[in-house]
């Protein structure tokens, strides 16, 4: 059997292609009298996305204010953005959802080569996301989605499984639509040249702006509020609501929709040294001014915007000593955020075991999910009794 590490280093090795000679700052560099290191690595999504772009913003301005030198590495998957987080190549990843599959080792983070992972929230601005269409596709709702070429994201389960609450709110299965397999980077292409109908993306952002000044284009909105369309989604998706947007990519003055909201968080690994993260966080904050309003969602890492309630993954404790300081951590959120630690501590603790008493790979991921499914989740059934 392959150890976790050195798959993972195989897992993440094209993503850091160019990065040779980018040091990890855990161990390897010294700290200033700011309390950071001279250099960090971030990995996240692909130059051009909102997200990239966010972080390139805060990158720049601790740069530029700090002396912290911030490289961003890029990747299309999931995998691709975390595997060097946890091989310690990448000190920091805003990954996209895929931080809590890994946190519970689900999905294809239920491998040997995964398995439930100490991921820790840094910083969680909110977001806003949809599905987008042309404005001539014909498809004014969910529901018109039957029979078109829908996108199938390579090696992206979390955003495969909104994809599907998607369809399941206009009352639709995966088999109802013409699934294409493509990356997440690859949509805009694929939809300009007929590839797809549809494409799943952040409501801003220069790849999605640019698609939009030369092709009409619409969001889709949950505008239905019966909780009939939504009886999926927390099992797919439960770290999402619904939120409004009024500055979405193709959108004129006074035009709105109601997209996905939710927080694609900067995390780090529970071992990172606390002192370094609470630095971190501090030095975002107090900067917040340099890059607010660099991009149109740089606005959401603000203080007093960032999510602080621990839904599905803990705070980190740097993170938790800046909130305690600041004075907005509650008794309530203590607890929550010490459940999910538990949570965390005791499916790491059970998961060699279930790995021995698995005979294959589908064998695997089942007897975890029956373990969760005992273990932990009935627990949290009895407690609400």
């Amino acid at each position: 059997m392959r150890t976790t590490k050195s798959r993972l280093a195989a897992l993440g090795a094209v993503a850091v292609l160019g990065l040779t000679g980018c040091a990890s700052a855990e161990g390897d560099e010294p700290v200033g009298p700011n309390g950071l290191p001279q250099q960090l690595v971030w990995s996240t999504y692909n130059v051009g996305t909102g997200t990239y772009n966010d972080l390139a913003a805060i990158a720049n301005t601790l740069t530029n204010e700090e002396g912290v030198q911030v490289r961003l590495m890029t990747a299309d998957t999931g995998i691709g953005r975390l595997a060097p987080l946890v091989n310690g190549t990448v000190d920091y990843s805003r990954a996209g959802d895929e931080y809590y599959y890994a946190f519970e080792g689900d999905y294809e983070y239920a491998s040997e080569e995964w398995g439930p992972q100490d991921i820790r929230m840094v910083w969680a601005p909110l977001g806003n996301y949809g599905l987008l269409v042309r404005e001539d596709s014909g498809i004014d709702s969910f529901a018109d989605l039957e029979g078109k070429r829908f996108p199938e994201l390579t090696a992206n389960t979390s955003i495969n499984n909104k994809m599907e609450g998607f369809l399941n709110y206009g009352g639709l299965t995966g088999e109802d639509v013409q699934k294409v397999p493509i990356s997440y980077g690859e949509q805009i292409a694929g939809l300009e040249a007929g590839q797809i109908d549809a494409l799943y993306q952040n409501v801003v952002g220069s790849n999605i702006d640019e698609l939009a000044s030369s092709t009409d284009v619409k969001w889709l909105g949950f505008d239905d509020p019966d909780p009939a369309r939504y009886e999926t989604w927390e099992e797919l998706m439960p770290m999402v609501s619904v939120g409004e947007v009024t500055n979405a990519a193709g959108m004129d003055e006074g035009e709105s929709a109601r997209v996905l909201e939710y927080t694609i968080p900067l995390t780090t690994m529970g071992s990172r040294d606390a002192d370094e993260v609470y630095h971190l966080v501090k030095s975002m904050v107090e900067n917040y001014e340099h890059y607010e309003g660099t991009t149109p969602d740089t606005k959401q890492f603000g203080f007093d915007a960032v999510l602080k309630e621990p839904l599905v993954v803990p705070f980190h404790e740097g993170t938790v000593r800046y909130f305690e300081e600041r004075g907005v951590w509650t008794e309530e959120l203590e607890r929550k955020n010490d459940e999910l630690i538990e949570r965390g501590e005791r499916m790491r603790e059970a998961w060699p075991g279930v790995i021995e008493s698995s005979s294959s790979a589908e064998e695997l991921e089942q007897n975890w999910t029956d373990w969760k499914t005992d273990e932990l989740d009935g627990e949290e059934t009895d407690d609400a009794n």
